[in-house]
């Protein structure tokens, strides 16, 4: 019998070994791994805390971020222009366009750890999430990482039917990895189509102005 708190640290322990074998490595709550295409990582949501009938409920989640390399070099670019530090691999996060839910074997949503009267959490919601757990850090771990294989994330977002503003940005960005062209020049007149009669924000031009001088680099 044991109380919500140490229930749920003893689950992250369960979670940080389950990851190992797939090289992600940190601590709770969020394991990375870092590839030449990018950073995986794999998190634990905010736990969140009701109650009901006098009885707690703690819910948390699993969640996947893939950070395409040339996504966090343009933030770092973006940092140095108004000098802030550079993030730190293990920091990376974003453009957060393409989770679990973009491919196959989504899992289901947050789990739930029940109290009971006694105040410690139900043995069978412990039991849940201890049998569902590998599928989920499985399912997690290889999206992340297939989100980080060289021009992935790009794919997936060119193969979008209606791209809106932030996955056109993301697209400029990671398209100047591919040197300059027509794809890329047809990227930047989607991005400024959607601002249409309007100036351009300051961030949008931000983009466009790093993947020109990524681009004339390749």
């Amino acid at each position: 019998m044991v109380r919500p708190d140490p229930a749920l640290r003893r689950l992250l322990r369960d979670t940080q070994k389950l990851l190992e074998p797939y090289g992600f490595r940190g601590s709770d709550p969020r394991w990375i791994r870092t590839e030449p295409g990018g950073v995986a990582a794999v998190g634990r949501t905010r736990a969140s805390r009701a109650w009901s009938d006098g009885h707690q409920v703690l819910r948390f989640d699993l969640h996947l971020t893939a950070t395409p390399a040339a996504w966090w070099e343009f933030g770092n670019w973006r940092n140095a222009r108004v000098g802030l530090p550079a993030i730190p691999p293990e920091e990376a996060t974003g453009p957060d366009l393409l989770t679990t839910g973009n491919g196959a074997g989504a899992p289901p949503g947050p789990w739930s750890l029940r109290s009971g009267p006694d105040g410690h959490v139900l043995q069978s919601d412990i039991d849940t999430v201890r049998t569902e757990l590998p599928r989920r850090i499985h399912a997690c771990a290889r999206r992340a990482l297939q989100l980080v294989e060289p021009d992935r994330y790009l794919d997936e977002l060119l193969a979008q039917a209606d791209p809106h503003i932030g996955t056109w940005e993301t697209i400029v960005v990671l398209l100047a990895d591919r040197g300059p062209g027509p794809e890329l020049d047809d990227a930047v007149r989607h991005l400024r189509s959607c601002f249409a009669g309007r100036e351009l924000p300051a961030y949008t031009e931000d983009v466009i102005a790093f993947a020109q001088n990524r681009s004339a680099l390749v």
